[in-house]
């Protein structure tokens, strides 16, 4: 997986953010694996969505909660970058 930022690194709470989102993604994924992969996809766009003029880490923490709340699927498919991998979630 190739999605992300290099200043979601200096983001505080990122972490905690990946773990909820894996989370939720575990209630609808066949598999643990996909959901991890799928969930961590979706916040490495919003990252990089986010990140576009973008001054700095403070700023870039609250662009990406907005671009998971206005992520959708056409997005997802256009932006992820997931290779090898055969993904089931609902």
């Amino acid at each position: 997986m190739d999605n992300g930022h290099p200043m979601m690194a200096k983001v505080t709470g990122t972490g905690c953010t990946a773990t909820a989102i894996i989370g939720a993604f575990l209630a609808v994924c066949d598999t643990p694996l996909t959901a991890a992969v799928s969930g961590l996809a979706c916040l490495g766009i919003a990252g990089e969505l986010a990140s576009r003029d973008c001054p700095g880490p403070g700023s870039l923490q609250w662009r990406m909660l907005d671009e998971l709340y206005r992520l959708d699927q056409a997005t997802i498919k256009k932006l992820e970058k997931v290779s090898n991998m055969r993904r089931s979630c609902h």
